[in-house]
């Protein structure tokens, strides 16, 4: 699920890179409805995942292709996961 979050910032940035953050939060929140996930846990990797891909994407421009931003954001769901099992 973080991955698929993560792909719809992507999605919503490639054709608006100027789209403000307020834009792409409000896109992933819907995304998250629309998949109705429910785990608190779980809506909460996915907001992180979609927030490294925001970073990554400002950051790098079109330095770094999209599939290597998700390559990155893989390497990171273990330290996500983990940031989330220590608020339990």
């Amino acid at each position: 699920m973080m991955i698929s979050a993560a792909s719809r910032v992507l999605q919503f940035m490639n054709p608006s890179p100027m789209a403000m953050d307020e834009e792409i939060y409000q896109d992933l929140s819907d995304y998250i409805e629309s998949e109705r996930v429910g785990d608190e846990k779980v809506i909460q990797g996915m907001i992180a995942a979609g927030s490294i891909a925001l970073k990554l994407k400002r950051k790098s421009g079109h330095k770094i292709t999209d599939k290597q931003i998700l390559q990155e954001i893989m390497k990171e769901i273990p330290r996500i996961n983990d940031e989330l099992q220590e608020e339990l």
